[in-house]
């Protein structure tokens, strides 16, 4: 497969990369960022019933050390997530090729943070895509074989956030606080089983599905499919769910510390809700969620139990780590990424991409 035929969204001929820039700053995105800004403006000022006195003593009372921990479990999640998709593209078998570049864990982190920090400046979840370019670049794997360990990584965080939320019901059941929300679970569960059914159709039916595709459409489809479920062989599953399991971990201490910060006594299996809810919330196109995560989490949390008052001002204060620092030190790599992969010109244009060995037809290890 040429590397035209696997351009990643946004990718200009010159192969320098999406134009993140043009995304940050179009009106499209710009518009969707009012609506959100309107819609948690209405929803603080009229919906809720804020003490913004009482608000603003709290959060200049954060205690910093506390709250820097909380930042530091953060950032270390990446690590753990970056260890768990090298994982998954050496299951996969796609970075085998003759010609792939072999890059360290701390790369791999390096990336799902651009990510993260695309997805928080761009509409559409751009850094998905932008994840999926940025190891095409390092490592010669194709485009479409890259995107495949993404969806990969992304079936398995979506059973690891069902089955949490799951566990946080049954916590908050156990200990007699109030129940999550069911819409939660419930939004949760839906895309459980979408991913679920989609995965299993691939198995199944993927190979009788493409033959009927364009043949330009097989072509791009086959590694992606190799990519899906190579990462879901049964022998390399525990151990990636278990560094999965860490990198939501750490994200429920980074809650759980955001809220010692403040000096808000809160249970544990609500503040377990809470991280999660986050986890569901963010997934809705507008950069960062922003509007629909401050929002929904603070009326999660009013519905858990808190204050209004304290629950707003728990949850500006937690996004000040997960969305504005992810802009700032994120960005800071994007940036320094960008220019260096620009000086360095690794790859030649008109480059061909290496095909991963097995992407004709498919089949899973069952082992």
């Amino acid at each position: 497969m040429s590397s035209s035929s696997a351009q990643a969204p946004d990718t200009p001929a010159n192969g320098n990369g999406p134009q993140l820039s043009d995304r940050m700053f179009s009106k499209k995105t710009l518009a969707v960022s009012v609506v959100a800004l309107a819609v948690f403006g209405v929803t603080a000022f009229r919906i809720f019933d804020i003490d913004w006195g009482e608000m603003w003593d709290q959060v200049k009372g954060v205690d910093p050390l506390t709250y820097l921990f909380a930042g530091v479990l953060y950032y270390t999640s990446f690590w753990f997530r970056g260890v768990r998709w090298r994982l998954i593209v050496r299951a996969s078998g796609v970075g085998a090729g003759p010609n792939v570049v072999g890059i360290g864990n701390f790369k791999y982190a390096a990336i799902i943070l651009m990510g993260w920090f695309a997805n928080s400046v761009a509409f559409f979840r751009l850094g998905d895509a932008y994840r999926a370019y940025a190891l095409h670049r390092e490592t010669r794997i194709s485009l479409a074989s890259s995107l495949g360990t993404l969806l990969g990584e992304r079936a398995q965080d979506i059973l690891l956030v069902l089955g949490l939320l799951v566990v946080g019901a049954i916590g908050l059941l156990v200990t007699g606080e109030v129940t999550l929300p069911i819409y939660v679970i419930g939004a949760a569960a839906a895309v459980s089983a979408v991913t679920l059914l989609g995965l299993i159709v691939m198995r199944n039916y993927g190979d009788r599905l493409a033959h009927r595709l364009p043949d330009r459409i097989e072509e791009f489809y086959r590694p992606i499919q190799v990519g899906a479920l190579g990462s879901f062989k049964a022998r390399q599953l525990p151990l990636q769910f278990l560094l999965g399991g860490i990198g939501w971990a750490l994200e429920i201490g980074r809650v759980y510390f955001v809220a010692e910060s403040l000096g808000l006594d809160i249970g544990f299996f609500v503040i377990m809700s809470a991280a999660l809810t986050i986890a569901v919330l963010s997934t809705i196109p507008t950069p960062g969620g922003f509007g629909f995560v401050e929002g929904g989490l603070t009326g999660v949390l009013i519905f858990l139990g808190l204050g209004d008052t304290q629950a707003l001002t728990l949850t500006i204060v937690d996004r000040s780590i997960s969305w504005i620092s992810i802009i700032i030190v994120g960005g800071s790599v994007f940036v320094s990424w960008q220019t260096f992969v620009v000086r360095r010109g690794r790859q030649p244009k008109g480059a061909v991409d290496p095909q991963p060995p097995d992407a004709t037809p498919v089949t899973v290890d069952p082992e």
